[in-house]
């Protein structure tokens, strides 16, 4: 068995403070869970709304989950042979380096001293802080009955690990600095950490993908209070899904610029979602991408430029059915920068929409099909080369 212990707020105190809207104590579970642990062991004086959805999480995921009144208990739960995580009450982990060592067997997490206690971690010596986790075998918790039922568990199970010559696992002080490493005691130390997240976890498309790239700058000042909500997500797919058909309904309708123009806005909502991903995602639960969203722009897009030709079906068809196997093939290519360029959507589709000003319908959805083409085509010639 590997147990984490996860140290809750007594009943009546202040709520912890949330990042990016998961507590610390989800946070902790996250980590738990990354660190193989199959056990939950919640410390508690009394029962909080925060101790009972901790619960009601971890026992989504699998996971046992039992109730402590006070960590003397802790003997009688985690036997000799087992494991057990322990993790001070106000830490955010988030840093794989950490996990991966937790996770192999007994450990203690440090850093440099200097840094680490102007982060607010507790020194051990002129050299070292301790980083506010470790991992211990249990029969070590044994020593804990002759402390008394008063004494701080975290800093107790510390000192008998330290006694014990547990492997020591060393942070890189750009850990503090990225804030995937930090001790959060108010909603202040919450938001500044929301912002190195977001310096550090948020991606910085360059300008050969011209989408993403504006739908970072169009993102970034809001992305602390999207991502905080977990709803955000699915109504920006349901968005993209509104406006695609509005889209198509105004091609339908005949008014094809305004429809391409509907997709071509259309094309920034996929990358909001994947942006807004890799900063909601958890160690123990990678970003989800959503590529399906990409997909129905493709569709969408395919489906204009056939509802805007008026001609017999397999003309109405052809074109854009060529262009849309063309951005399918492009995808899945890999090759130079240039390329990343051309598979652009927010291009793609703003070439379409010019197209279709300035040509009559069939001849711009042959126009997008033979560029696509001629893209694949000189990649695909360049390999053979």
């Amino acid at each position: 068995m590997r147990a984490a212990l996860i140290i809750m707020q007594p009943v009546g105190s202040e709520p912890a403070p949330s990042v990016l809207g998961r507590s610390l104590a989800l946070r902790q579970l996250d980590f738990a869970r990354h660190c193989q642990c199959d056990v939950l062991l919640l410390l508690a004086r009394g029962v909080t709304a925060e101790a009972n959805e901790l619960r009601h999480a971890a026992e989504d995921v699998g996971m046992r989950v039992q109730l402590l009144g006070g960590a003397d208990a802790l003997s009688g739960v985690v036997q000799p042979g087992d494991s057990l995580l322990v993790m001070q009450e106000d830490l955010l982990p988030f840093c794989h380096e950490a996990s991966s060592a937790l996770a192999e067997g007994n450990c203690v997490i440090i850093l440099d001293a200097g840094r680490g206690t102007r982060a607010g971690f507790e020194r051990i010596d002129i050299d070292r802080a301790w980083g506010g986790a470790l991992m211990i075998d249990g029969a070590a918790l044994r020593r804990l009955s002759g402390l008394g039922e008063d004494f701080a568990p975290a800093s107790a199970l510390l000192r008998i690990a330290l006694q014990q010559g547990v492997r020591q696992q060393r942070l890189d002080a750009g850990t503090l600095r990225s804030g995937e490493w930090q001790l959060v005691t108010s909603d202040e130390d919450a938001g500044q950490v929301e912002q190195l997240w977001l310096d550090h976890m948020l991606e910085r498309p360059s300008l050969l993908r011209p989408t993403a790239w504006i739908a970072h700058r169009l993102l970034k000042p809001f992305a602390a209070g999207l991502a905080s909500r977990p709803s955000t997500r699915a109504w920006v797919a349901g968005v993209t899904i509104l406006v695609l058909l509005g889209a198509l309904a105004a091609v339908y309708m005949g008014y094809v610029a305004a429809g391409l123009g509907g997709i071509l806005a259309a094309t920034l909502l996929p990358e909001f979602v994947r942006q807004l991903a890799q900063v909601s995602a958890t160690p123990s639960a990678p970003a989800r991408n959503w590529p399906w969203l990409g997909w129905l722009v493709d569709g969408a897009l395919v489906g204009a430029l056939v509802l805007s030709v008026e001609a017999p079906w397999y003309r109405m068809a052809f074109a854009p059915l060529v262009a849309g196997a063309a951005l399918l093939l492009l995808d899945r290519a890999s090759g130079p920068k240039w390329l990343t360029l051309a598979r652009d959507r927010g291009i793609v589709v703003a070439v379409a929409l010019v197209a279709s000003v300035l040509l009559p319908a069939e001849e711009a959805a042959m126009l997008l099909a033979a560029l696509l083409m001629a893209v694949l085509l000189i990649f695909r010639t360049r390999n053979w080369a």
